[in-house]
């Protein structure tokens, strides 16, 4: 099958591991870049820094989702890592399954929660490290509910992402840990997000546009249960 017209060099995809002893408790993504397609195999670079490679838990044989956006279409198909090429670049064989779906918009919904957000100084492995002891903690039975520390934000927000005001410096690419206070007694929602596209209000306000590439199933749909919720109430 010939790929090229879907995965053109510069075009953005996101990847998901497909593990055999997969569970469908969470979402994990990554974001990485088409450099070029070589027959079946594509060598696709990662925005995660100059290590990026060997922050993550490659494999030889582990299969992935591919998933991208082509005229309005959602593209999707499966690849099994290749090789590592160096710090930032990895080959990914393509299987011959593409298909072409519609990507279903998730609602979205302005209002004001408490959240908690620190930018990443660290490794993409660390930032996972960091994110599943947050869920261990935050979903221990023996922790309260603590919520020092969270401000309220105007906030835009989807079962997928997130937008709002920070302060610069804002780059695509950049990772942070937010936590989300939905006000519905239960733990806050711990995320590990990516700055998608960023837009400048002034010297001191930048509008970032997030996504969730690390969050848990039930944290995706409780988001989607608070603004069914307060749709209809409004």
């Amino acid at each position: 099958m010939n790929y090229h017209r879907y995965f053109k060099p510069g075009r953005q995809l996101l990847l998901r591991a497909i593990y055999k002893e997969e569970s469908a408790d969470r979402t994990e993504l990554m974001t990485v870049f088409v450099v070029s397609l070589e027959k079946e195999t594509l060598i696709l670079s990662l925005p995660y820094g100059d290590d990026a490679v060997e922050q993550y838990p490659f494999k030889e044989g582990l299969t992935f989702e591919i998933t991208t956006e082509v005229m309005g279409m959602g593209i999707r198909a499966t690849g099994v890592f290749d090789k590592k090429i160096d710090g930032s670049h990895i080959a990914l064989k393509v299987n011959t399954d593409l298909q072409m779906f519609q990507r279903r918009v998730s609602q979205r919904f302005d209002c004001q929660l408490g959240i908690r957000f620190s930018r990443a100084a660290k490794t993409l492995q660390t930032m996972r490290e960091i994110w599943e002891k947050n869920i261990k903690v935050l979903h221990s039975p023996e922790a309260p509910l603590v919520f020092d520390g969270f401000k309220p934000c105007r906030i835009n927000i989807s079962s997928g992402g997130i937008r709002f005001a920070i302060k610069p410096p804002a780059d695509q690419g950049d990772l942070c840990l937010i936590l989300i206070n939905l006000e519905d007694g239960k733990p806050p929602i711990c995320t590990i997000a990516e700055t998608v596209w960023i837009c400048m209000q002034d010297e001191s306000t930048v509008t970032a546009g997030m996504r969730f590439i690390n969050i848990l199933s039930e944290d995706q749909q409780r988001i989607s249960d608070y603004i069914q919720k307060n749709k209809k109430a409004g």
